[in-house]
């Protein structure tokens, strides 16, 4: 079997393939449309990470039986030309669930604690800073999570063991499944924006969730709250918060993904010293990547050997 592998894994998820000698691995020239297209010649599976499957290179790809996603969002992949032709699309559902919900509170308490502040304060020893009093504790405060998936499940409880109320938006999960977490559930999360302190967005970025947090929203929450993303670029509207920030309408934000990614060296949140941000990093730790690495290589692997785990799919109605 041919495997096209469009970007490296990490070792643990190449070995995976090299155990297995009917696994012929092939790499592209390089990630433009036109050589994927060629790549894609007589290959079953794909490993993808961040190169555009496009419908044309899924068209062209003859051969293809399964696609593996190196994460859990497929923005750069044709879905339903791979659905059109019974082709599962797997991702690697398991690996930065914890390194997602890590990061989103380590952007909560530094934006509570104001850390780039008292760590400038520290460095330039101005210990006089602290007689004035501008962090936050977290106790207490009210958490509103959008998405109570394997993210937000974790973060509800790293959010619980530091006291906070926590506030759960997710129309796919039951009431009861959330109140036996430990948090309230709401309808709508816009209905929580007056109380809240802190709102994070953990759900995927499609038409109904696009710019869900926007200018409307946004006018509705307190001066002293905090918003985060580090779920899509897209979810929350950048300029949107931007203006926020300028006006004073929010304190400050974390965002680890951006609609265009890089972001422009003019995109408004870069410059502004209210928001703490990171480069699509969230779920890039070091036992993150191994994990995904290993699930990628492992799903590719169990699916063109013709055991598809269907909790894996991003389109599992091509199972139905």
């Amino acid at each position: 079997m041919k495997v096209l592998m469009t970007e490296p894994l990490q070792p643990i998820g190449q070995a995976l393939f090299n155990d297995h000698s009917d696994i012929e691995v092939v790499t592209p020239e390089d990630l433009s449309e036109d050589a994927l297209i060629a790549a894609v010649d007589g290959v079953e599976g794909i490993a993808v990470r961040s190169a555009k499957l496009t419908a044309k290179v899924l068209e062209a790809a003859k051969d293809l039986r399964a696609v593996s996603r190196h994460g859990v969002g497929y923005d750069n992949i044709h879905v339903p030309s791979l659905t059109e032709r019974g082709i599962p699309m797997m991702l690697a559902i398991h690996a930065n669930a914890v390194s997602v919900s890590e990061h989103t509170m380590f952007f909560l308490l530094s934006l509570a604690k104001r850390g780039r502040e008292y760590e400038s304060a520290a460095r330039n020893s101005d210990f006089g800073f602290r007689t004035s009093p501008i962090a936050i504790d977290i106790a207490e405060k009210t958490l509103t999570i959008v998405g109570f998936g394997r993210i937000g499940t974790r973060l509800a409880g790293r959010a619980l063991a530091f006291d906070m109320k926590v506030y759960i938006a997710d129309p796919y999960v039951s009431d009861d499944e959330i109140r036996q977490a430990g948090c309230e559930p709401a309808s709508d999360f816009r209905s929580l924006l007056p109380e809240t302190d802190f709102l994070t967005v953990h759900c995927p970025l499609n038409d109904e969730t696009r710019h869900m947090v926007g200018a409307d929203e946004l006018a509705q929450m307190k001066s002293d709250s905090f918003v985060i993303n580090c779920a899509r670029g897209g979810i929350v509207d950048e300029q949107a918060l931007a203006d926020a920030l300028s006006a004073g309408t929010i304190a400050g934000a974390g965002v680890d993904v951006f609609e265009i990614e890089p972001p422009p060296a003019d995109h408004p949140l870069l410059s502004s010293d209210k928001v703490y941000l990171s480069p699509h990093s969230a779920g890039v730790s070091i036992e993150a990547a191994r994990r995904m690495s290993h699930e990628t290589a492992s799903n590719l692997i169990q699916a063109l050997e013709g055991n598809v785990n269907p909790e894996t799919l991003a389109n599992p109605e091509m199972v139905g």
